[in-house]
Order: C-alpha cells, then structure tokens, then sequence
C-alpha cells in the first residue's frame, strides 16, 4: 500500500501541485504587501508561511526525484511561469472579461468563481510586477535549464 502512496509519480505530482499552490497563495499576499508598503510575514503571517512552506517542501522533493539539476531548473521554470502569467491574463484583460470568458468556456467556473474573484481582488492592483517578475523568473530558470541539459548531454 505505502508503496503505491509514495510512488515517484504520486510524490512527483504531489510536489509539483504543493509548488503551484505556493506560488499561487504567495503572489496575492506579496502584492497585498507591497500595495500597503509592508513587509510580507507581517501583512499574512500564515498565508505567507504556508506558501513559503509549501515552495520548500516541493522543491526539496522536486530535486530528490529530478535527478539533475537542469531538470530541476525546468520544472521550476514551468511552475513559476503559470501562476505570473495567469496574474498577467487577469491584469490585462481585466476581471470582468477574463470571467464572462471562462463561464462560457470553463465548465464548472461558477463554483470556482468566489475564490478567483478573492484572488483577483486581492492581488491585481500590483500583480502586473509581481507577475511579470514570475514570468521572468520562470523564463530563466527554463533557459538555465535548457542550457544545463546541453551542457550535460554534450559531455
């Protein structure tokens, strides 16, 4: 049985979702503080531990279970990409829109719609950096990545 529960791709999905939730929990609370012009841990204390927390721990098991550190860099890339681009969406079309669209396309969205309203209205005013700084993260961690898996396989 535990060798089901703790199998390489149920740890290795565990730790990728535990890495996107983080990210995701951390960028509302990160532009909440910035807006307020204070410091993160102070705003959300638990928001921002457990986000914190949440980024660790996957990492930790991502590294494990990677094997090398160009894959390592990659998935990372990946994960912090999605969550500033889905901050970015939000930001330039503007909530209204970004919703009418997905209750027309996205089934289900209107018992996700709460948590996505609190998300947008917590953290667009100041997400489009934020974001955007996710974006570039993400785009060189793939980069390094990418660079690293070259390196490696050419030795």
């Amino acid at each position: 049985m535990f060798d089901r529960l703790f199998s390489h791709g149920t740890l290795h999905t565990a730790a990728h979702l535990g890495f996107f939730s983080g990210t995701g929990m951390l960028l509302p609370v990160l532009g909440k503080a910035w807006q307020l012009h204070i410091k993160p841990w102070l705003y959300s204390p638990y928001g921002f531990y457990v986000a914190l927390g949440l980024i660790l721990v996957s990492l930790i098991i991502i590294a494990f279970l990677a094997g090398s550190a160009s894959k390592l860099l990659r998935s990372v890339g990946w994960l912090v990409l999605v969550p500033g681009v889905i901050a970015l969406i939000f930001t330039a079309f503007g909530q209204a829109n970004v919703f009418d669209w997905a209750e027309q396309h996205v089934t289900g969205f209107v018992a996700f719609e709460p948590i996505a309203n609190f998300f947008v209205v917590h953290s667009v005013p100041t997400t489009a950096v934020l974001g955007g700084l996710y974006v570039l993260i993400g785009i060189c961690c793939l980069w390094v990545g990418g660079k690293l898996h070259k390196a490696a396989s050419f030795i």
